[in-house]
Formats: structure tokens, C-alpha cells, sequence
């Protein structure tokens, strides 16, 4: 078997399988900081660009101010559908799986106060408004595949162990988190025995003997903003708000890793390793709280001027995991012996801040005709906080790799609209680019979104419809040493809001 590893960046190594568990990685933090087009069905048809438009309940996650533009009272509901596909392709070879899924991406209320006045001077109206906003959803399958390919996640083990000077009579499920990997693997003889005299850990694979790969992964859960907000509209000229997010976060990660040796591999005293299982679940809930303001001017009726600025999500998680690996042996004789090492449940507490987000909006409004609408947000990712761990970890080096991984960047939104009587066409684009500094393995990992729909109003009542596709492609490896698999993701969700003005 190999001994000598690839090249890979630290990123690469962050995201791998073997690093994901028992510590917090640059990968956790940017699920936790980066959000994407989610609520009512007008908000995401139209790509999510309503920093400058307002009068939609969803338009106070981007700008609080929009609240603001409400002329009365409503309240609405959303419920969606959602199909999401990924394939992967791994040293040539292609797999696939998909998923489906019901969600609920929004239910607000806004109240609406107009003082008894007349005039169009002054405060028109005052409003509050309360709800829920999905911003991620995480629920998805993926499958990877790999055939004889001259590397087995034994070799991570065996550097690892290694590396770290323990004999076996260091090792055990009481020495640290960080260790729990090797020892599974000493305890189901991947790492087959220990050279008392060379001190070192002997590999369960010869060199050149090659085995086939298999990585299963589900996720679930998803996040969510519980917004408070207040508005007041100041001669139909300027909009001012704020708003207080209570934010909610619910990740699980389930993975099952296989290898198994290809026929020819050679034997030691008879015996052949046969095959591993490698289990890892962990699972993070968190709550958080943000602040927004934010501002709507209107120089002329056709154009709408937005700017808003969103504080951190100052986050307190818990990180929940434990993970398996079993392992069989044979013969030339066909005995089989299987082996099995379970870790404990472990738990860690930790803090987390995301970046702070300003955003910039423009909107031209064609009266009685349509709209047309665009949202340009920086958010500085390498600005993210992991802080206040629970072993009393200040988490200064991921902070610092944090630093030196990702980049600032300016997400694009753009939506239209169309009316025609009571009916209106609407479509939207949204391009989030990659977080990641060039030279690192996911640095073309952009996402797109595409959307459309339509809605209907009548008196004081509205429904939308809207389709949703995104589409994100991205890298991870199985382990430290592997070759990168490349993934494509697409979702296509399906919204209906229904809407009830009072």
C-alpha cells in the first residue's frame, strides 16, 4: 500500500472525512455564516432582491425598512416542496442519489398603525412584524464510488497513528477525542500489530495491493430566523427599521465509509483484510441572536434607494458525535473473523459569530406595469469567529486558518415583476461566488439560483407560486491521502404563500 500521501491543502484537509468529527473546521463555520434566497414565494421568484422593494414580509431579512412600505396589516404562510439530486464522480466513476423533502420556509404577521392625520407629511404609519424565515435547508443524499485505486483510509490511519508517538498502551476512548479514530482502528486490526522495536504500527495492506471505496453521506436540518421588526414610513419619502433576529440552527451528518479488497491482494499468515466499515454521526444545534437597520429612500415614485447593515449572529452551539468502525479478515481456508470498535457519545460546547453583512439595493418601478430590482451584499468571510470552547480551546489557529482560507465577497440579486391586472409574472437570479481564496480545493464552488413564478391578488387576498433551482458544485475527499470527490448539487423547490391583508 501507499505511503506517501498527496498534496492537498488545508481546506481540503478540513472538510476530509476523518477531520469532520471531533472538531470544529472551516467548513462548519461557513454552513453556520452563509445563507441563502428562503421565505415567501414572491420574495423567492424574484431571486431574493427586495432590499429597496419592502412591502413583502421576507423583505425584512435583507432590509428591516421595508416593513416600512406595508399600507396595512397581513398575514402569510408558505409551505414548499423540495427535490434535491446530487452526483459525484470519483476517479472516473459516476454515482448519484436524491432526496425529497416538505418544508415550511415562512409564517409572518405585520401590524400596521396609521396616526389620524390627513396630510401626506410626517409619519404615515408605524408597523411590527413578526415571523419565521427559513435561510438554509440542509436535507440531502449523496453516493461515491472508487475502484482500484492504490490508497485505503488505512493509510490515514497508520500515518496518524504514527505520527503520534502513543504505543497501544496510550490509546483508548478516555485519551482525548482526537485519538478515538486510531484506536478503533488498533482495535479492529486495520492497524494489524505494534513493532515493540521499531515503535511503530504496522499496516493490515502490503504495498500495491488495492481496495474499492464507497461513501454514503445524509444530511438534515436546516436554519431559520425568527424575526421582530419595526418600521415607520416618513412622508412616503423614507423608511427606516430595525429588526431582532433569533436565529436557529439544526444540522445532522450521518456517514457510512466502506472499502473492500480487490481479490488478489496478498495475504500475512493466511490471513487477507477483507473489508471495513467506518461510521460517523454528529449532530450541532445552536441558537443565536443578530441585529439589523436598515433605510429606504425614495428620490422620485419610480426609484427606490436601500442600504442595510446585519451585526454577527452571535451563536452558542453544541456538537454531539460518536462513530464505529468494523473490519473482516479472511483466509485461503474462507474463515472469516470480524471485528468492532464502538466510540462513546461525546459532547462539546462552543460559541460562534458569523460576519457582519451590508447590503446596497436599487429599485425602478414602472408604475402600473412592473419592477425591476437588485441586491448586492459583501460579506467578509474570513472574518468568522469560532469562540469560548468548552474545554476552554480560544480556537486561535482555526481563527487564524479562517484568515487565510476565505475571501470577502459580493453576492448578486436580481428580480422583475410584471403585472398584468390581478396577475403578475415574476423571475430571478441569484449568484453567491465561492467563500474560498484561489488555490483551495472548493474555490469555484459558486452557486446559482434561478427562479420564476407567478401570483394573484384580489381584495385582500393573494396567493404566489414560485420554483426555486440552484444549482452548486463542490469538492470533498474521503480522507486525508484520497483523491478529491467532485459533487454537483441541484434543488428544485416549489413555494406556494398564501397571503390574507386586513
Amino acid at each position: 500500500m501507499k505511503k506517501s500521501f498527496l498534496k492537498i491543502t488545508i481546506a481540503t484537509l478540513l472538510i476530509s472525512l476523518s477531520s469532520n468529527l471531533f472538531s470544529q473546521s472551516l467548513a462548519d463555520g461557513l454552513r453556520y455564516s452563509q445563507t441563502l434566497n428562503g421565505g415567501t414565494a414572491r420574495f423567492v421568484s424574484m431571486g431574493g432582491a427586495f432590499g429597496a422593494l419592502g412591502a413583502d414580509f421576507t423583505s425584512t431579512s435583507i432590509n428591516p425598512a421595508g416593513l416600512g412600505v406595508y399600507k396595512s396589516s397581513e398575514f402569510t404562510i408558505t409551505p414548499s416542496f423540495k427535490h434535491s439530486s446530487i452526483k459525484s464522480s470519483y476517479n472516473g466513476l459516476s454515482a448519484s442519489d436524491s432526496r425529497n423533502r416538505l418544508l415550511f420556509d415562512n409564517i409572518g404577521i405585520v401590524l400596521s398603525y396609521s396616526p389620524y392625520k390627513s396630510d401626506e407629511n410626517g409619519i404615515i404609519n408605524f408597523n411590527i412584524g413578526f415571523g419565521y424565515n427559513r435561510t438554509n435547508d440542509f436535507h440531502s443524499n449523496s453516493i461515491a464510488k472508487g475502484y482500484y485505486d492504490n490508497s485505503s483510509i488505512i493509510d490515514y490511519f497508520h500515518s496518524k497513528a504514527n505520527s503520534t508517538g502513543l504505543n497501544p498502551d496510550n490509546l483508548g476512548f478516555n485519551s482525548g477525542t482526537d485519538i478515538w479514530d486510531i484506536t478503533m482502528a488498533y482495535d479492529t486490526y486495520l492497524l494489524i500489530k505494534y513493532d515493540d522495536v521499531n515503535n511503530e504500527y504496522i499496516h493490515s495492506l502490503f504495498l500495491g495491493d488495492s481496495v474499492d471505496h464507497e461513501n454514503s453521506i445524509s444530511t438534515k436540518g436546516g436554519m431559520g430566523v425568527y424575526d421582530i421588526s419595526f418600521s415607520m414610513n416618513v412622508s412616503n419619502k423614507l423608511y427606516v427599521g430595525a429588526s431582532i433576529g433569533i436565529a436557529d440552527y439544526n444540522f445532522t451528518y450521518d456517514a457510512k465509509y466502506s472499502e473492500w479488497a480487490e481479490l488478489n491482494n496478498q495475504r500475512d499468515n493466511n490471513e487477507r483484510f477483507d473489508k471495513l466499515y467506518y461510521a460517523q454521526f454528529y449532530e450541532t444545534k445552536g441558537t443565536g441572536y443578530n441585529f439589523k437597520v436598515g433605510a429606504i429612500y425614495n428620490p422620485i415614485p419610480s426609484i427606490r434607494i436601500g442600504a442595510s447593515i446585519h451585526t454577527p449572529t452571535f451563536y452558542s452551539m453544541t456538537d454531539t458525535y460518536s462513530s464505529s468502525i468494523s473490519s473482516e479478515f479472511d483466509s485461503s481456508n474462507v474463515v472469516i473473523k470480524k471485528y468492532s470498535s464502538k466510540s462513546p457519545l461525546g459532547n462539546y460546547d462552543y460559541d460562534f459569530e458569523t460576519p457582519f453583512k451590508f447590503i446596497g439595493s436599487f429599485a425602478y418601478i414602472f408604475q402600473g406595469k412592473g419592477l425591476i430590482s437588485i441586491d448586492v451584499e459583501r460579506v467578509n468571510y474570513a472574518s468568522m469567529k469560532f469562540r469560548n470552547g468548552g474545554d476552554g480551546d480560544n480556537f486561535s489557529d482555526l481563527n487564524m486558518d479562517a484568515e487565510n482560507t476565505f475571501r470577502n465577497v459580493f453576492n448578486f440579486r436580481l428580480g422583475g415583476e410584471y403585472r398584468i391586472g390581478d396577475f403578475a409574472l415574476r423571475g430571478g437570479y441569484a449568484f453567491y461566488p465561492s467563500p474560498y481564496k484561489s488555490g483551495f480545493i472548493n474555490d469555484k464552488a459558486n452557486i446559482s439560483q434561478y427562479s420564476g413564478g407567478v401570483g394573484y391578488r384580489s381584495g385582500s387576498f393573494s396567493i404566489d407560486m414560485a420554483y426555486l433551482h440552484t444549482v452548486k458544485k463542490e469538492s470533498y475527499v474521503f480522507y486525508s491521502g484520497a483523491n478529491p470527490v467532485d459533487t454537483e448539487t441541484k434543488d428544485g423547490r416549489f413555494l406556494i404563500t398564501l397571503g390574507f391583508r386586513f
